[in-house]
């Protein structure tokens, strides 16, 4: 009982300081887009502040043993083990034709989902940006089915929980939409539909992007092997060796630590939109330092974003280990729901009766779709004894 409650209150405070540093790091991008509106150089530095930080933790983690036992298993690589069967010697492990083969999806899903959600924060309020990523369940399933992969089989609880979402996201939207033309943000009534529809679209984008990498990445991410279920070996994107054992081959699955893997995914995604970079903001970025100098850049914000989505990126990717597929989405929503209440408040806008609406529906909807999905593995657990 005490082993469920640390269980428990362990993922809870994950949760907890996900949603703080989410919120601060929205109005940090928001921030920054708003007087330096380049989101390609932003996720250039996104990426590039990331694999630093990600290269200063394994240093300090294979000097100091008490640093790395701080962290759970899979954090890093097997440094101070010297007969566990994946020791690793150096600080950093070799990368390999497998290991880049991993993470290149993982690293286009960044690039191209980095790009439309910051396109599409520069263009909405952060609340719209944040309800379209509410959406996020309702896709994966999508995307199970289209696939043709396990997933819950749904019921008539499931859909009024996803309708539910879904209407829900509509209204924020909307009012969104309205409360964005009567503070003439954009100049122009017209311009002002047109920016945000395209605002919109980038967000639906992004949030489909990040979708299929959820989906994608739970087999990349979880590292406890008692986690795994028949989903995750279904779909698991991991490269298979052969290991011999005596006169018998065994298939085994290769698993990646968690800062390897942000480590190459910051490096491959980095590389991967460099030459977007190049091609369509480099220049401004060259005018501006030549004609102003370095002052122009908001440099205390992006390295202030950049600390804040490297600690949103560790708690995403330990949750992305101890959790579901559908649980994590689901509590990647709830983050959503509180970075959309902060937005609104740091806003200082008045808030309608159609938005406390909409964001009640969503709530409303993650709960009846939790209870669904609880009862679901009840049945399944009581069918396979």
């Amino acid at each position: 009982m005490q082993q469920k409650f640390h269980a428990y209150s362990h993922i809870i405070l994950l949760c907890l300081c996900w949603y703080i540093i989410s919120s601060f790091a929205s109005q940090v991008t928001k921030k920054i887009l708003t007087i330096h509106p380049l989101p390609l150089f932003l996720g250039e530095f996104q990426f590039a502040y990331t694999a630093f930080l990600a290269c200063i933790c394994c240093v300090l983690a294979n000097k100091f043993p008490s640093f790395c036992r701080r962290f759970p298993e899979g954090t890093f690589p097997q440094y101070h083990d010297e007969s566990h069967p994946r020791y690793q010697r150096n600080t950093f492990i070799r990368p390999t034709k497998h290991l880049l083969l991993t993470l290149l999806p993982l690293s286009l899903f960044q690039f191209v989902g980095k790009y439309f959600g910051h396109m599409a924060t520069s263009l909405v309020p952060i609340s719209t940006v944040a309800s379209v990523k509410t959406l996020s369940p309702v896709c994966i399933i999508i995307i199970q089915k289209f696939f043709d992969l396990a997933g819950p089989q749904l019921g008539g609880h499931a859909y009024v929980s996803l309708a539910c979402i879904i209407l829900g996201v509509w209204i924020i939207v909307s009012e969104d939409g309205r409360d964005t033309s009567r503070a003439g943000l954009v100049a122009g009534a017209k311009d002002s539909v047109e920016y945000s529809s395209y605002g919109i679209l980038c967000a639906v984008s992004s949030m489909l992007i990040f979708a299929a990498q959820n989906v994608y990445g739970k087999g990349v991410f979880t590292y406890k092997q008692e986690n795994s279920n028949r989903f995750d070996k279904a779909v698991s994107p991991l490269p298979i060796y052969m290991e011999r054992k005596g006169n018998v081959i065994i298939p085994e699955s290769i698993k990646y630590d968690k800062l390897t893997l942000m480590l190459y995914i910051s490096l491959v995604g980095f590389s991967l939109s460099f030459g977007w970079f190049m091609t369509w903001e480099y220049s401004t970025i060259y005018n501006e330092i030549t004609q102003i100098g370095f002052g122009s850049i908001p440099w205390k914000l992006l390295f202030l974003n950049g600390t804040f989505h490297f600690l949103q990126a560790m708690i995403a990717y330990q949750l992305l280990g101890e959790v579901s597929t559908l649980t994590y989405s689901i509590a990647n929503i709830m983050k959503r729901i509180v970075v959309i209440t902060v937005s609104w408040v740091v806003s200082s806008r008045r808030i309608t009766a159609n938005q406390l609406l909409g964001l009640f529906l969503n709530m409303f909807g993650l709960f009846l779709y939790e209870r669904y999905n609880s009862r679901r593995k009840k049945v399944q657990r009581k069918t396979h004894l």
